[in-house]
C-alpha cells in the first residue's frame, strides 16, 4: 500500500463541524418540563411537529417521499410520555425549532395570566358547590 490518502467523501447535505451540546441539552430540557404545561391540543401539535421532523431526515436518507402517518389518540399524559421518548433523538436544528414553537405556545398564556393580575380581565369567579 502506498502512502496516499484519500480525501473524505463530502458529498452528501452540509454538516456543521461542531455541535453546541449546552444549547442542545437546553432546548430539549426547555421542551421536556414545558410539555407538561401545553393544553392537550399544543401538546398534539408539537408532537406533530417533531414527527415531522423525524419523517423528513428518515426520508432523505431512505429516498421516500409522503407525509407521516396521522398520531393515534392519545390522552394528555400519552402525549407528554411520547414527547419526551423522542426528545432523545433530536437533532440540534430541530430541537431549537421546536423550542422555539412551544416559547410561541406558551406566550399567550403568560400574557393572558398578566391580563388578569394587572386588572385588565378579571378572572371568572369559581362556582362554590352547595350539594355538600
Amino acid at each position: 500500500m502506498s502512502g496516499e490518502r484519500r480525501a473524505p467523501d463530502r458529498s452528501g447535505p452540509a454538516r456543521r463541524s461542531s455541535i453546541d451540546i449546552r444549547a442542545l441539552l437546553t432546548h430539549r430540557e426547555y421542551i421536556k418540563t414545558t410539555a407538561y404545561l401545553l393544553p392537550r391540543l399544543a401538546k398534539i401539535r408539537v408532537l406533530e411537529m417533531m414527527e415531522r421532523f423525524r419523517s423528513l431526515r428518515t426520508n432523505r436518507r431512505e429516498g421516500a417521499k409522503g407525509l407521516p402517518s396521522s398520531l393515534p389518540e392519545m390522552t394528555g399524559g400519552e402525549l407528554v410520555r411520547e414527547i419526551n421518548w423522542r426528545i432523545g433523538t433530536l437533532p440540534p436544528e430541530d430541537a431549537e425549532a421546536v423550542a422555539g414553537f412551544v416559547q410561541r405556545l406558551c406566550r399567550w398564556r403568560a400574557r393572558r395570566s398578566l391580563k388578569r393580575r394587572d386588572g385588565g380581565e378579571p378572572a371568572a369567579p369559581r362556582a362554590r358547590r352547595t350539594d355538600r
